[in-house]
């Protein structure tokens, strides 16, 4: 293990974490901060979200959703991290639970099998593919 392997390893949980932490403070703002300009988000089992491509389309997704859900947590846990250069690829653990204004509330258990690279010194997002677990 060298420093830039450490370093590297932080910054990517970083990056993942910070992106659970914005997710229920409903940042939009800082949610699209951690995505590359070229990038991709998917959710396969759910029509409309299979492939949503760019940050524009990737924003009004989770602004679609936040108007859905007026409360969510989201933890995001990455488990595997394998960083080669300046790409890395990732697997991360979601809980979510969301509650709807009817006050209905869902539960989920997934995965997001994920791609980042390095762009000016920061890691951040360039696919996120979401696949769901469990739910109730």
């Amino acid at each position: 293990m060298t420093d830039r392997w450490i370093r590297d390893q932080l910054e990517v949980r970083c990056c993942i974490e910070s992106y659970s932490d914005a997710v229920m403070r409903r940042d939009s703002g800082a949610v699209m901060a951690l995505w590359a300009d070229d990038c991709r988000w998917g959710v396969p089992d759910m029509p409309g979200l299979e492939e949503v491509l760019g940050k524009d389309a990737i924003r009004k997704a989770f602004e679609d959703a936040q108007a859905l859900f007026p409360f969510v947590f989201l933890l995001c846990v990455p488990q595997h991290v394998a960083i080669d250069g300046d790409q890395a690829v990732a697997r991360t653990y979601t809980t979510e639970t969301l509650k709807d204004h009817s006050g209905s509330i869902r539960k989920a258990l997934g995965r997001y099998d994920d791609r980042l690279d390095r762009i000016d010194g920061r890691w951040l997002f360039t696919e996120r593919i979401w696949t769901m677990l469990f739910s109730e």
